[in-house]
């Protein structure tokens, strides 16, 4: 393998890491805001008039342009080296075509302690998304979310019931459609109450905790200023909410595939950096790295992918 073409692949491997690391762990914006639509090809093919939905948008994701590593080629590999390089370089190019990888191939290609590193990094949550997100939707918000869900179906009941009468075609009576309205009204308030109650009785982590899943500040303590209420404008939403509602419910892809993909990457792409590449001062790299991490974090809040931690 030539200098030239283990150089030409790494760039190309950096790319394919954030790619995935941004699918996988961003958190989506706010409905509609920020967002791109996606390509269709039937509006394209049938010049069509189509209504787009929530579906049809996507987070804008602008890749970053990588460069060829400032590193010196190892000249001196043996040949059992070489070998063991272009395995690895087969393997990366595989990524690069959107192909996949099996752990079997991965561990051909690498030693025992990269192997080693490689199942560890499957089972750990590095990314601020998969910390906050990674365990789950707590428990204790299940009974919240049907009161919610009730509230939504009656509340819906009612808005189509309304828009027959208005239309001319009054298929309802007016009490019918109040009694229907006053359903929904109450099955937002037992929500209301339900999770007021949830967030009475537990402490300011627990509390912290939940307000990470909820799609605005629960501000129960702030008397006639408060926020939330009843109704399906006013009342709070648990994050993953698909509800029109919703003000940023959000959650990140968290696919354990990707994950996989992630971690098989970067130990191959680790073991070819450290087979094709002299040693470098280690203070020097930390301190690029760093700045490389510091500046992605400043990029990524500035896109509003990173969460509010509401502190």
């Amino acid at each position: 393998m030539s200098q030239y073409t283990t150089q030409l692949l790494i760039p190309e491997v950096d790319a394919c890491v954030d790619l995935i690391q941004h699918t996988n762990y961003s958190i989506p914006t706010l409905q509609y805001g920020s967002r791109v639509l996606k390509q269709r090809d039937r509006d394209i093919a049938l010049g069509s008039v189509y209504e787009y939905t929530e579906a049809d948008y996507v987070d804008g994701y602008e890749p970053e342009t990588y460069t060829l590593p400032d590193a010196e080629f190892n000249a001196t590999l043996s040949s059992e080296q070489v070998e063991r390089l272009n395995k690895i370089n087969e393997l990366l190019r595989r990524f690069v075509n959107g192909l996949s990888v099996s752990d079997k191939q991965l561990k051909s290609v690498l030693d025992a302690e990269q192997y080693s590193e490689y199942t560890y990094a499957l089972t750990t949550q590095k990314h601020l998304s998969e910390i906050t997100y990674g365990d789950g939707e707590p428990s204790a918000l299940r009974p919240y979310k049907a009161w919610v869900k009730q509230g939504d179906f009656e509340y819906n009941k009612y808005e189509r019931m309304s828009s027959s009468r208005s239309s001319g075609r009054a298929k309802y009576k007016s009490q019918t459609i109040d009694r229907v309205y006053n359903k929904s009204d109450g099955f937002f308030e037992r929500a209301l109450e339900c999770l007021e109650e949830l967030w009475g009785v537990s402490s300011g982590y627990e509390q912290h905790q939940l307000q990470k899943w909820m799609d605005r500040d629960i501000d129960f303590d702030a008397g006639m200023e408060r926020t939330i209420g009843i109704g399906p404008v006013l009342i709070p939403r648990v994050r993953g909410s698909r509800s029109s509602n919703a003000l940023d419910s959000g959650l990140p892809k968290l696919s354990k595939r990707l994950k996989r993909k992630e971690c098989q990457l970067l130990a191959l792409r680790d073991a070819a950096w450290k087979l094709a590449f002299k040693p470098v001062d280690d203070a020097a790299v930390s301190a690029e790295v760093e700045l490389k991490l510091r500046e992605r974090i400043a990029r990524m809040k500035a896109s509003k992918n990173l969460f509010d931690e509401r502190d």
